[in-house]
């Protein structure tokens, strides 16, 4: 197929592949490889619903996000989006058109927040196609995926979460700390994984949470936090005592190795020198076998950061506190994960008033 010609010689492009089947799958095969291999029109004329994910992906590279987000946003492309949706003229896709793939995917079992997920990348990439001017109107903006329903979140017991600690403790102390510094935080796991001894200031009893570790291709990698901003977060006594062992840990295990510990060491490292930090998955999976031994396993490593924030609503501290010590952007999103708590706390202040003044003040008769 003739798909265009080198800009320096000038020679002919040909592209080919070849198909064992029947000749109806390589009719089929060669709709497809026609929809790959013509590029989509600057102005995004004639551009097909496959092409404008492959332009808006190609944006997003060039935006740097997150390897996450990218390995995220491929995988919904390349395993539904593409396949239900990608041969679709772009000036054709419709409301009618969404809805039917998500009620196609809620048919697959798949559950209302991941097809909300799905939703959201393809509004995105049909508000970039608005903002280039390829179509007027974002039709992503008039479908209807499923109603999330909102469930409590799974919050584990300070019985459970000190049995946790307790057996990583047996297994492996450096990583017991992680968790247990997780548990008195509330950080991200790959915040807890990219913290560094430069960003602890032992003195003053605080850190700054400035970046997160994420798994790439080939390893992994630092990034900024999940809001892109830093943030501080107060210890106290027990969070100070816990980062002043694991500091004395770790110098004392250089200084037996030979090797220095650089003041920008990762905190919490399975390499004596720091100079590497854990692997996210892998404390999910420590934490996972972890929690199993110690008969709770319906128990997350996410749910030590709702374990935090609970307890510390609980115990009356506002929400907007809660908020910037979990590194929420806004303290609207606490209210709503953690309205349950609010609503018990807001219980409890009722009966307080009750307890004040229903005692000796006599009952309040209406007017004769």
């Amino acid at each position: 197929m003739f798909v265009g010609s080198d800009p320096e010689s000038g020679r002919p492009i040909q592209l080919s592949r070849t198909v064992h089947g029947s000749a109806r799958e390589a009719d089929e095969a060669l709709r497809a490889f026609v929809d790959e291999a013509t590029p989509a029109r600057s102005d995004g004329v004639g551009a097909t619903v496959g092409q404008l994910l492959d332009e808006w992906y190609s944006e997003c590279e060039r935006l740097e996000l997150s390897p996450t987000t990218m390995r995220t946003y491929r995988s919904q492309i390349d395993k539904r989006i593409r396949p239900q949706l990608g041969k679709l003229p772009l000036a054709r896709l419709t409301a009618k058109h969404l809805d039917d793939f998500y009620g196609r995917l809620k048919d697959d079992s798949l559950s209302a927040r991941t097809i909300h997920h799905y939703h959201a990348t393809i509004a995105a990439a049909l508000h970039q196609a608005v903002r280039w001017g390829w179509v007027r109107r974002n039709v992503a903006e008039m479908s209807k995926p499923p109603k999330i329903v909102h469930r409590k979140v799974t919050v584990p017991s300070v019985d459970v979460v000190r049995r946790v600690v307790e057996i990583a403790e047996e297994r492996d102390p450096e990583v017991a700390k992680l968790l247990m510094f997780a548990a008195l935080t509330g950080m991200r796991r790959g915040e807890l994984c990219g913290l560094r001894w430069s960003d602890v200031d032992l003195e003053q009893g605080r850190i700054e949470v400035a970046r997160s570790v994420v798994v790439v291709k080939g390893g992994v990698e630092d990034k900024s936090t999940k809001t892109n901003r830093s943030r501080l977060v107060a210890l106290d006594p027990v969070g100070v005592a816990l980062l002043s062992d694991r500091l004395a840990d770790a110098t004392s295990a250089a200084t037996n190795a030979g090797v220095e510990l650089d003041a920008d060491a990762y905190v919490f490292s399975p390499e004596i020198d720091g100079r590497e930090p854990f692997r996210p998955d892998y404390i999910t999976s420590f934490f996972s076998k972890v929690r199993d031994t110690a008969d709770a396993p319906h128990v997350r490593l996410h749910d030590l950061r709702h374990f935090t924030a609970t307890q510390l609503i609980g115990a009356g501290v506002d929400v907007r506190t809660v908020a910037g010590r979990l590194g929420h952007s806004d303290p609207s999103l606490t209210l709503r994960v953690y309205g349950h708590v609010i609503e018990e706390r807001d219980r409890a202040a009722a009966a307080v008033m009750g307890a004040l003044l229903g005692s000796s003040a006599e009952p309040v008769s209406s007017a004769n």
